[in-house]
């Protein structure tokens, strides 16, 4: 029965179908639902200032729609106004959620810590997923009540004309998506502050310009892209995405573009601010780093195969290699970001992450993907070339089938993914050793952080020294191939490939990536060795003190044993005086007898 709701709580599934499971969640969750986010409600219900912030918001946005609508209602038609009001309101609700969402989440964990709950919270016993969980829910709940009391506002364009039902309906389910990772976002920053201004502060800091850049990429520049792919949909207004889904025709591009990778878009990020919550709640002697080796190892698989799409969609060839070339660069700065992101991974599991393995009898292949940063960077070494080779091989295949001029071939391709195969092998290693060598992984994000960013400019600078770039002769493509070791070399390199006088610029280029290739493998085994002589160590010392402390506990026991027989004895000569002691007794007695 739970507390909560009064409810029966459902026994587990009768079976391992995903049907069954499916619907043993739903009950539970009615049965028994989260109980943080059920304080939270309580909590929210009791504050009077709720509805006063959402009346007085709603007001705000009527009298500023129904003032731009009366001033374009004058000169233009209902149509026209209609569709001025439509973006004008979604891009004003687009910045309440995105401002709204994750400053209302940022105080859930932080407000627990500052106000020394949160001491509370964990002595009840629940698991830092569901901590997450619910204070998720009670954010996204919040945060949903303000685009339900928008919605009357929001019809309003539909009443001028111009707009379909369906854009409205649609621009309103991705406003709830935008509110998840908005939400999502808030609770990952509030769950590594311990002040709830600090958690604020930062969270706004970081929110206001990434919401601004998005809104500017994934609105007016998309919507050209939008419009050479479907002429109907318009080029520059901010929000299109519900207009693409009325005027485009249905085909493969459509599924891609309109379903897959909204829900890409929203899923990924989404759920890998979740795996940091958790991450960020757990205890560092407990496992953070199996949520996001899932996420990683589901994940940017599927972002590699998105990266297909375009090289696909391609027409031309010189699209095409333009596009592969994107993919690649996008699926490398992925990589790159899961380099530094799983630094913080620890050297091996802890005793009490093993001995959890051990009572749960836990899999081989979850155990690979336990805490350990040499196994860490095997995953990311076999799912990363992985991809980038996916996405090298199709695109020069497609490259060359396409090819109609003579510079448009599969070479520029081939080079840029070699160089970016190389590198991220290399960053990949050089994390790795310098993880296993430092004691935080703080310092070891700071050295290769460093050390790319050396690679990136000091080879142009040494290249500007020796008068390579500054020669009044003009620039020598041999002598300019010293800034080989910077990876922004691959594009002067695939620049002159097709030249008819290439010179040493693509050799230099192929000889870097291999060496950072080759560099990036024997860090990678001296990371292996220094980790598992760290191991070997650290297990030494637990059997050392397991030692010790069974020593102690034997002298403890004898001590005990002992002190026991001697009570023993003691009781026993009590009981049982010697021979002497009661013959003089007697004699004791006889003489005092009468006579």
């Amino acid at each position: 029965m739970s507390v909560q709701t009064g409810q029966a709580v459902p026994s587990g599934p009768v079976s391992r179908r995903f049907k069954d499971r499916a619907r043993y969640r739903f009950d539970l969750f009615r049965a028994d639902p989260n109980p943080i986010w059920i304080r939270e409600l309580k909590q929210a219900v009791r504050l009077a200032r709720t509805p006063v912030i959402l009346c007085v918001l709603t007001m705000l946005m009527t009298m500023l729609i129904a003032g731009i609508g009366g001033l374009a209602a004058a000169d233009a038609s209902p149509s026209t106004t209609g569709i001025t009001l439509f973006h004008v309101f979604f891009s004003l609700a687009y910045f309440v959620v995105t401002l709204v969402g994750p400053t209302v989440a940022a105080n859930g964990i932080a407000a627990e810590r500052e106000g020394r709950t949160w001491e509370a919270v964990l002595l009840a016993g629940l698991p830092p997923g569901m901590i997450a969980r619910g204070k998720f829910l009670a954010a996204y709940t919040t945060i949903s009540l303000y685009i339900v009391m928008l919605a009357p506002v929001g019809a309003l364009p539909f009443l001028f004309g111009g707009v379909t039902a369906t854009e409205t309906i649609v621009a309103f389910l991705f406003l709830f998506l935008i509110a998840l990772m908005s939400v999502a976002f808030g609770l990952a920053l509030s769950s590594k502050m311990t002040s709830m201004r600090g958690a604020i502060a930062v969270t706004l800091l970081l929110a206001l310009p990434f919401s601004i850049i998005t809104f500017i990429l994934f609105g007016p520049v998309l919507s050209i892209a939008a419009h050479k792919a479907w002429p109907g949909v318009p080029e520059g207004p901010p929000i299109w995405l519900p207009t693409a889904y009325s005027r485009a025709p249905f085909d493969i591009v459509y599924v891609m573009s309109l379903f897959v990778g909204p829900v890409v878009a929203v899923v990924v990020p989404a759920w890998f601010m979740y795996e940091v919550t958790i991450a960020n709640l757990t205890s560092p002697t407990d496992d953070r780093s199996t949520g996001l080796k899932r996420w990683f190892l589901v994940c940017v698989p599927i972002l590699a195969l998105v990266g297909t799409a375009p090289i696909i969609g391609a027409i031309r060839p010189q699209e095409t290699m333009a596009l592969s070339m994107l993919s690649l660069g996008v699926f490398f700065l992925i990589l790159t970001f899961c380099v530094f992101l799983f630094q913080g991974d620890a050297i091996g599991p802890s005793r009490r992450v093993t001995a959890h393995w051990d009572r749960v009898r836990t899999g081989s292949f979850s155990r690979f993907l336990g805490p350990s940063v040499t196994r860490t960077a095997l995953l990311q070494l076999v799912i990363g070339v992985l991809g980038l080779g996916l996405l090298a091989a199709l695109g020069a295949v497609l490259s060359a089938t396409r090819q109609s001029y003579a510079w448009e071939g599969p070479e520029q391709v081939v080079l840029f993914a070699l160089y970016c195969v190389g590198f991220f092998v290399f960053q990949l290693g050089l994390g790795t050793y310098a993880r296993a060598r430092s004691s935080t992984a703080t310092t070891a994000r700071l050295i290769l952080a460093g050390t790319v960013v050396a690679l990136l400019i000091t080879p142009w600078v040494i290249a500007a020294i020796v008068g390579v770039l500054g020669s009044s002769g003009g620039w020598n493509d041999d002598l300019l191939s010293v800034a080989a070791p910077s990876p922004f070399f691959v594009f002067y390199a695939i620049d002159k490939v097709d030249d008819s006088t290439p010179g040493f610029a693509p050799f230099a280029s192929v000889l870097c990536s291999f060496a950072y290739l080759i560099l990036g493998f024997i860090s990678l085994i001296a990371a292996g060795r220094r980790s598992a002589q760290i191991i070997d160590q650290h297990n030494k010392m637990l059997a050392e003190t397991d030692r010790l402390l069974a020593q102690e506990d034997e002298a403890a026991e004898s001590a005990r044993i002992e002190a026991e027989r001697a009570q023993a004895e003691a009781a026993a000569q009590a009981a049982n005086p010697p021979a002497a002691e009661n013959a003089q007794l007697v004699f004791t007695g006889a003489a005092e007898e009468p006579t």
